[in-house]
């Protein structure tokens, strides 16, 4: 009896350290973009270059990567039951992914009611308050607040405001009317929200009528529209980009913001650029980030093994050469630490204009007004949009 117990007792201890070995060598990460919709192609492209980072990096960190999709664009009944059916499967270790904002707050909520660790590659209007959440892209405090004191200084003092009918357009354009605008010495002669294709002709009439010195252009996702850009090329109209993670071109002409830019001396830059070459896919701040997050976490696992607990603790604060330059997550969890760049694409050549002197500190609730009530505002949006954060039609057909 003693010898069977003595048996059964090392069959449970080498089946614990079983348990406790394996997740060092074994990781599931789940990866959330749209599968459907005007975004898909975007969203599987980033994915696709993370999972071919981390597999990239399997033989030299002795751990195989397991990865699982999760389509952004299901309703959140769905997203629920489909991740469920994910974790049934196998548990996921971190998530990653999303290539906008509407994304992440359908996905966010899912991820936060399981414990886990989701690392957003993509710039946003800020406004979240999640323990869960790696904010990685640019909030508006880093991208917003700089370009409209050099709009001011270089483009002129009276702007039009043009966003997406979504809820990073409509929070930009609550912090320039409540907040910027009023101690800017900027006239916003109007502002206007694209929610259907067939504004765009009388969003132009506004624009020669009002002939604002520059036009503030948010409506990014409008840029898939294969017509759009030039639609707004016929427009005489110095055009300012807000769409911070696109490399879309907005006109023939026009001055952007970014926290990526194509700099030839910046050696991870370099391999950033022949590492989506092999991919064919094109290179961008969303596409740098998402290479970031991935290299991030794997910065990490260089140094000792680790479990999705730890990584998720080891992330605040953690500093990385990226292709958009240097950047550091930030220990409080408002973002990521990162240089801002200004600059001009004409007829497809780009200049650089500005660049920040050191990395601008990110603040997720910018202005005078408190957490609270920017949530407040962001329920409001959401309810009043139908329980959407993004609309947009052609035709009366649903397109965003």
């Amino acid at each position: 009896m003693k010898s069977v117990l003595l048996i059964l007792a090392a069959i449970l201890i080498s089946g614990g350290l079983y348990f406790l070995m394996t997740p060092g060598n074994h990781m599931h990460i789940l990866l959330v973009g749209n599968s459907t919709g005007t975004m898909a192609t975007r969203d599987q492209e980033m994915l696709s270059l993370i999972e071919s980072r981390f597999k990239a990096y399997e033989s030299e960190l002795g751990i195989t990567f397991r990865f699982s999709v999760l389509d952004g664009n299901l309703s959140p009944d769905q997203l629920v039951a489909e991740f469920k059916r994910i974790s049934t499967e196998a548990p996921a270790d971190l998530v990653i992914g999303c290539g906008d904002s509407f994304c992440l707050r359908q996905v966010l909520p899912v991820v936060e009611k399981n414990n886990l660790t989701f690392l957003y590659p993509g710039a946003s209007e800020g406004l979240f308050d999640s323990a869960s959440l790696v904010h990685l892209g640019p909030v508006p405090n880093q991208f917003l607040f700089p370009s409209l004191s050099w709009v001011k200084q270089h483009l002129g003092k009276s702007v039009m405001y043009l966003g997406g009918e979504d809820i990073r357009s409509r929070m930009l354009g609550r912090m320039l009317r409540q907040h910027l605008l009023p101690v800017s010495g900027i006239d916003m002669v109007s502002e206007e929200y694209l929610g259907a294709y067939e504004q765009v002709p009388s969003i132009l009439e506004k624009i020669r009528d009002y002939q604002p010195d520059v036009l503030l252009f948010d409506a990014c996702d409008w840029l898939n529209h294969p017509g759009f850009s030039s639609e707004l090329s016929r427009v005489d109209i110095r055009i300012f980009s807000l769409c911070t993670d696109s490399d879309q071109r907005v006109a023939s002409n026009y001055y952007f913001v970014s926290h990526y830019f194509d700099h030839p001396h910046n050696q991870a830059n370099v391999e950033f650029k022949q590492f989506v070459a092999e991919q064919v896919t094109e290179p961008d701040a969303l596409n740098a980030m998402a290479i970031g997050a991935a290299d991030l976490v794997i910065s990490l696992l260089r140094d000792r093994e680790m479990t999705a607990a730890e990584i998720s603790y080891a992330l605040r604060g953690r500093n990385l050469l990226s292709a958009a330059g240097s950047m550091a997550v930030d220990v409080n969890e408002e973002g990521t630490w990162h240089t801002l760049f200004i600059g001009q694409n004409n007829q497809g050549e780009t200049r650089l204009l500005w660049m920040s002197d050191t990395k601008l500190r990110p603040e997720m609730f910018p202005g005078s007004e408190g957490p609270s009530d920017w949530l407040h505002n962001v329920t409001i949006y959401w309810r009043n949009n139908r329980g959407r954060y993004r609309t947009g039609s052609i035709g009366g057909k649903e397109w965003l």
